[in-house]
């Protein structure tokens, strides 16, 4: 056996080896640290340094837990710590302690991640009756059932995981979050721009001479190529501006959470080490191989640190709808005491009896005056004066409003005239503006489920670049031509440096973070980047009535106690929102309590295609389960069911709903049940829901693309795959350029959002959608026939087992139809009343369904069979199928 053979086989063993300890020590189980119990309350601290140490913590469930953030060091990655199942994103201020509370959690794992997606952690949470130090890796993620029941959990849960979101002891409010964020990505800028340019000044001589020494050895003088004086140079840009990059990287290696200043600071070090050992003692290496490689380090470093210092401003960017909402707070409120007020305007509109305060010392009931062109300082009620308010940094809507005595208005709009003597009602955190902004900031916390498949290949993407780099470095150094070491060295180090991890971890969040705010900014306020991906399925679209479509206007002469909406008349907006759904392919249902003649007015008048009138109370859950139940019996799931209302009885069809969008000039109940909330009221806000989803994930997927495609075909060209074509090894220097770039590409692409069109006007994509989205079930309602079609529900009871027999009844010939249901235990018991009931129905043109009960039109086309000399009807093929089946248990 030859020498040279004996080194191949060595060389692949030691990188076989290399490649078992790789695996082990990023993938082997994991110890957890357990928290500690005290006075009914769980503690655990978190050092952040590099990763997140210890990375797994064990408590118990039912107990309220408090973890304790202690960041050792600054940046934009680890500033902040996200639980994306709580829906709660903190601020973590550099080199301080930061309390996070979370409550009594169920069994089971929560993972939290940094804001930038690259560094992780998980909460698990242990059944009460097992042993809280129990060590194992294994309990795997929550059920989609368990995030489900969060979804339609009752008010008080919210609530509690509300609080969960509000949880720095260093004022943990949205505003304030927001603010210090801002201040420390600030100084990071400033930091890094100070790095950059020491790095620039001290590399750019080692640069430049050793180009023109190697285009031409005469163009520079040997002293200038000189490894010594290379060294001196690049030695501060090694260990002064590249310190961040080492102090993060280094000790995310420790934690098993190598990032993209892990693979850096590796490749670096390597190519720093290699470079000093040819100054040092040139004579070990092999002849050929004698190049030092500090020109590489320099510009590696300097441009890694330029292209986060580009990314940091890029990044401010994505985030700026949300500080433009911040900044309409404003700082200062003129007050008045009651007296001036009673004085009248003159008196209370001089600004000499005013008296101006700081914004946060403003307290519930101060009575405060507005001037033409100032901001409303805060949420109040109008006690003088008349005035345009401009309320689109709100809802959206460029109209302006007026607004006079005993009308409520909303801090941070703009009086665009006159005058108002206006008493707070809400202040701080408990204003419009401040819950607009905490509720983007929990939504951007969330993840989309498109971003599950990046989670999964960044969570392993640094070990394998890792593995890839020793079989590169093998591969070259057992079988490449010489010189050997040179080559393996130089393709290792450009597969460690040309690899980023980041731009798959922020190609989801990047995009989502821009988007909620561009929603916000438009009256579109979407409570989880789940909903904001989802939006672009909706295929049904069902619509409250009352104060959804209509403005919600009493009649004159209407009983105070029994309220009608005989007269209500129609919403700005709401005709040509549904016109645009038609278009679209979208169909439309419209749920009302009112008689079938109003509902069916109503629904003439702005298009509805489909009625479902004289709805009880409790009744629009049911009715939109019906609906849901139709789509999953087409095998159609991604045809999603939307629910528009604004009302406290259509909370429940709200959280029954694959996407609930509540009116934000409704109850609370409904904003809290709903997925999104149209500030303005105005449905167009539908179509605007729509758009961004449609616009939003169009840029997550072109992301993700970059990502993928940029590390697929950057690590092998940097490994050196084209070498046997072309005989070209990618530098170093390039792959570090590559990689700086690489992730301000994507910021630079999410930050195309705000340019997207997202009107309430059309709706941008449809995706395929057609008329014949409503399937064999028939409720589709061609709205160019001009006649809607009317349902009414004269149920007997409401039972959950009743959503499984049967389907929406087929069209009648008089356009009216009559929805009788029973429970199915019911069905034996009334079928003697049905049979009874059906000669006469018949000579009415209508007849019972004997399976579900329900009243359907006779008429031709109408589902029927024959049983024992008689005609039977049916609703539905899914009833006529039964019937078939078994029809001496529906006939007697």
């Amino acid at each position: 056996m030859t020498p040279q053979v004996l080194v191949v086989i060595a060389t692949f063993v030691i990188a076989a080896v290399l490649t078992w300890a790789i695996l082990a020590f990023f993938f082997g189980k994991q110890r957890q640290t357990s928290g500690t119990m005290h006075d009914g309350m769980q503690t655990a601290t978190i050092t952040v340094k590099g990763g997140y140490s210890p990375a797994n913590i064990a408590i118990q469930a039912g107990v309220p837990t408090t973890l304790t953030f202690d960041r050792q060091e600054e940046g934009e990655c680890t500033s902040h710590v996200v639980f994306s199942d709580l829906g709660l994103d903190t601020f973590l201020p550099g080199h301080e302690r930061t309390d996070v509370n979370l409550p009594a959690l169920e069994p089971g794992m929560y993972s939290f991640a940094c804001g930038m997606n690259m560094v992780h952690g998980s909460v698990t949470v242990l059944p009460a009756d097992q042993n809280a130090q129990q060590t194992t890796t294994n309990t795997s993620e929550r059920s989609a059932q368990v995030a489900a029941k969060q979804h339609h959990t009752n008010d008080s849960t919210k609530t509690t995981t509300s609080h969960a979101s509000a949880t720095a002891t260093l004022g943990s409010n949205a505003l304030n979050s927001e603010q210090r964020a801002s201040e420390e990505r600030r100084k990071e800028i400033a930091q890094l721009t100070r790095l950059v340019i020491v790095g620039a000044i001290f590399t750019l001589p080692v640069f430049v001479a050793t180009m023109l020494h190697m285009v031409n050895h005469t163009w520079v003088p040997a002293w200038m190529v000189n490894p010594w004086l290379q060294a001196v140079l690049i030695t501060p840009v090694m260990f002064y501006s590249g310190a961040p990059i080492h102090r993060v990287g280094w000790p995310a290696l420790l934690h098993r959470s190598p990032d993209m200043n892990s693979l850096v600071a590796l490749g670096s070090t390597a190519a720093y080490v290699y470079s000093l050992l040819i100054c040092i003692a040139p004579n070990i290496m092999p002849a050929g191989s004698r190049k030092p490689y500090f020109e590489s380090v320099g510009v590696i470093i300097t441009l890694v640190l330029l292209g986060r210092l580009l990314e940091s401003r890029a990044r401010e960017g994505t985030g700026k709808a949300v500080q433009s909402l911040i900044k309409l707070r404003p700082r200062t409120a003129h007050t008045i005491d009651q007296n001036t007020l009673d004085q009248g305007q003159q008196a209370w509109s001089n600004p000499n009896n005013a008296r101006d305060i700081d914004i946060d010392q403003l307290t519930s009931g101060a009575i405060i005056v507005v001037r033409a062109g100032e901001r409303i300082p805060t949420d109040g009620i109008v006690l003088a004066g008349s005035a345009h308010i401009d309320e689109s940094m709100i809802t959206g809507e460029s109209r302006p409003v007026q607004r006079t005595t005993a009308e409520t208005v909303t801090g941070a709009t703009i009086l665009l005239d006159g005058a108002l003597a206006v008493q707070a009602t809400h202040v701080g955190e408990d204003t419009v503006l401040a819950q607009i902004i905490t509720m983007v900031s929990k939504a951007q916390a969330t993840k989309a489920p498109v971003q599950q498949l990046a989670d999964k290949i960044s969570r392993i993407f640094v070990p394998v670049v890792f593995v890839i780099a020793v079989w590169t470095f093998a591969v070259w150094f057992a079988l490449g031509p010489d010189p050997r070491l040179a080559h393996a060295l130089v393709t290792a180090v450009s597969v460690l440096i040309i690899a980023c991890p980041c731009a798959l971890g922020l190609a989801t969040p990047l995009s989502v973070t821009a988007a909620m705010g561009i929603g916000a900014t438009n009256g579109v306020l979407v409570t989880s980047a789940k909903a904001l991906e989802q939006a672009r399925h909706i295929r049904t679209v069902v619509f409250d009535k009352t104060g959804t479509i209509t403005r919600g206007v009493i009649d004159a002469n209407a009983d105070f106690s029994k309220p009608s909406y005989d007269d209500d008349p129609i919403k700005e907006g709401s005709k040509e929102a549904i016109a645009a759904l038609h278009q679209a392919g979208v169909r439309t249902v419209m749920l009302s309590g009112d008689k079938a003649e109003v509902a069916e007015r109503i629904a003439t008048e702005v298009g509805i295609d489909t009625v479902i009138a004289q709805v009880k109370p409790d009744g629009k859950a049911y009715w939109i389960e019906r609906l849901q139940n139709e789509r999953d019996q087409r095998h159609a799931e991604n045809e999603l069911v939307a629910m528009v209302g604004d009302g406290i009885n259509d909370a429940p069809a709200l959280a029954q709903a694959d996407l609930g969008l509540a009116i934000g000039t409704g109850t609370d109940v409904a904003m809290q049940s709903a997925d999104v909330t149209l500030m303005s009221g105005d449905l167009r806000g539908v179509l605007r829901t729509i758009n961004l989803s449609h616009a939003t994930m169009r840029n997550v997927r072109e992301n993700l693309i970059w990502a993928l495609g940029y590390n697929v075909i950057g690590i092998p060209v940097a490994a050196g795959l084209l070498y046997p074509f072309t005989g070209w090894l990618l530098s170093p220097m390039i792959a570090g350029a590559a990689m700086a770039l690489s992730s301000v590409c994507l910021v630079l692409n999410a930050n195309r959002l705000h340019r997207a069109r997202i009107s309430g006007e059309t709706v941008s994509t449809t995706s395929g959608r057609n008329h014949e989205a409503g399937g064999s079930d028939g409720l589709h309602h061609e709205a160019s026939t001009g006649k809607p079609r009317v349902i009414i529900d004269t149920r007997i009871s409401q039972d959950s087992t009743e959503s499984s027999h049967g389907s929406m009844p087929h069209t009648a010939s008089n356009g009216v139809e009559h929805s009788h249901h029973t429970t199915h235990e019911d069905h034996h018991h009334n079928h003697k009343e049905h049979n009874m009931n059906m000669e006469s129905s018949t000579d009415a043109s209508t007849a019972i369904d004997p399976v579900c009960g329900m009243s359907v039109s006779v008429g031709e086309g109408t589902l029927s069979k024959e049983f024992d000399g008689k005609t039977y009807y049916f609703c539905s093929e899914h009833c006529a199928s039964s019937f078939e089946k078994e029809p001496h248990n529906f006939v007697h």
